[in-house]
Parts: structure tokens; sequence; C-alpha cells
């Protein structure tokens, strides 16, 4: 994962970072490491909005359906932090959120599930969403 950054890390006193680090899930991380995973994804995505298809760096489809799952492992790890804690490291999620949602339409074809394969019924709302440009729009053509 991506070193966190010092302005998050400035938000916690060392009790509430031992309390993040001990929520810590053995496979996906703290729920700092996902937060600054989430963000950076959400940044790749964006950014490979710009490159043609062609440019062996983009991310496609598959690499979607990974930070899919990164946020709802982040929402797992939210929701099992204590309230105070919590509101503390919302703001940034909330702030990558709408980065994604910025730039993201809604997808009512849910090609995402078909991608993923998982159902979308009770799924969150960024499973529901795919960008609205760039390479990724074109490999999911394949799945209209």
């Amino acid at each position: 994962m991506s070193a966190i950054p010092p302005e998050l890390t400035a938000l916690f006193d060392a009790a509430d970072t031992a309390e993040i680090k001990a929520r810590a899930h053995a496979r996906a991380g703290d729920a700092l490491e996902l937060a600054v995973g989430w963000a950076g994804r959400v940044e790749k995505i964006d950014r490979d909005r710009a490159l043609p298809w062609s440019d062996r760096t983009v991310w496609n489809e598959h690499d979607l359906a990974g930070a899919l799952f990164l946020r709802d492992f982040l929402q797992d790890a939210l929701d099992d932090l204590p309230p105070p804690i919590r509101r503390k490291l919302t703001p940034f999620v909330e702030a990558s959120d709408e980065r994604f949602r910025g730039y993201t339409v809604d997808d009512p074809a849910g090609r995402m599930g078909t991608v993923a394969e998982v159902e979308l019924g009770g799924r969150a709302w960024w499973w529901r969403r795919v960008p609205d440009s760039g390479p990724i729009v074109e490999d999911l053509a394949r799945y209209s």
C-alpha cells in the first residue's frame, strides 16, 4: 500500500493509530491504508481517462473491479472503527468518493457485476458507476 500522507496521519493521535492498527484485516490492511489505496486508485483511473486504450500503462475493467472491491474493504474497515475515529477519516474518504463520482456515470446495465462476477443486489453505490470516458469505457463496450 501507499504511504500514509502526513496530513492524514496528523489527524490521529497515538491511541487512535493504535486502535486503527488493532482493527486491521490481515489481508486487506487497516482503514488508513485502505483509504489511501482507494484515493490512489481513484486518481489512477481518472488520469488514465486521458490516455489511449493502446497505452500499455492504462488500467482495464478488471483493475476497476479490484478498486471497487478495495472500496468494499474500506467501508467494512470504516464501519468497524469507533465513531470518533471514523469521523476523522470520513472526510478523506468522502473526497475520494466525490472525485470518483465526478468522472463516473450510472451504469444501469450493471456491467461491473459481470466483470467482477458478483451479484450487484445489495452492493454499494460504487458498484453501479463506471468512468464516462477513457480506456475502461472501451473495455466495457464488450459487455454491452
